[in-house]
């Protein structure tokens, strides 16, 4: 998604340059956290937990999870 022209792009890392390095890994991390629980909502009802798993990881990694333990 390279939507954004170059004085906002510039301007968004400017804003991030003025966190420290533990809130800017702080705030991506919460980013992902919201990223995985928008595909949880929108993930059909009927899923079992080992489905729903593979659901999550297929939308935000485009591909199949190998067999490893991974909890939503």
């Amino acid at each position: 998604m390279e939507d954004t022209n170059r004085e906002v792009r510039a301007i968004q890392q400017q804003i991030w340059m003025t966190l420290s390095e533990e809130e800017r890994f702080r705030k991506c991390g919460e980013m992902f956290e919201l990223a995985k629980l928008f595909i949880v909502r929108r993930a059909p009802k009927d899923l079992n937990e080992k489905e729903l798993s593979n659901f999550v990881f297929r939308e935000m990694y485009g591909d199949e999870m190998d067999e490893m333990p991974f909890r939503i």
